[in-house]
């Protein structure tokens, strides 16, 4: 990210533009976004005990087919269709149509928004013992070559604050915004 952008991304997210990406910005980012999530979030807080009394046992009895609303791509390879959890698939397919009503002509952000990295995965999380929130399917990763987790946002990561936006205006987490790495990564949690 240039000087000029980490500039209009502090003022974006109302902190003072001072190219620093530290305490301040962070912190106004994650006000920011929390703004625009609905008053009444429909997710679960972030913890298994809330995840799995509102979504279920994790596994693939709860998944649900939907088709993208606009060309998406796996590994370079043109996918229509993936799987979600049955309760965001609604949410899920209203952040896509957002991202594509709002930002379709941008051919950066979605480019962004048509690599597809995937949603269900039953596996621990990276790194940990604890069961990832796409063993449920209710996680989705997007552009995870330059979006990993390990590779801070903003200042390396490339993932738009546009789609971030549309995640956040249905009540997704996006971890990019929340923990300031793994910007690929959004889950229906709040």
């Amino acid at each position: 990210m240039t000087l000029p952008e980490l500039k209009a991304l502090q003022s974006r997210v109302g902190t003072t533009p001072d190219g620093v990406w530290g305490p301040k910005s962070i912190r106004a980012c994650r006000d920011y976004m929390r703004s625009l999530m609905p008053s009444l979030n429909p997710w679960p807080k972030d913890n298994k005990r809330d995840i799995q009394a509102f979504f279920g046992a994790p596994g693939e009895s709860n998944l649900v087919s939907f088709e993208f609303p606009f060309p998406t791509y796996y590994g370079g390879e043109l996918v229509k269709k993936s799987r979600c959890h049955a309760k965001i698939k609604d949410a899920l397919l209203r952040v896509l149509n957002d991202i594509k009503t709002r930002h379709g002509d941008d051919w950066m952000i979605m480019d962004a928004a048509s690599d597809f990295a995937g949603i269900y995965n039953f596996r621990p999380m990276r790194g940990g013992t604890n069961i990832s929130r796409h063993s449920w399917g209710i996680a989705i990763d997007m552009e995870a070559g330059t979006n990993g987790l390990h590779t801070p946002w903003p200042t390396k990561a490339t993932m738009p604050i546009e789609i971030m936006e549309c995640f956040a205006r249905e009540g997704f987490m996006g971890l990019g915004w929340s923990i300031g790495r793994d910007a690929m990564h959004f889950e229906a949690t709040q």
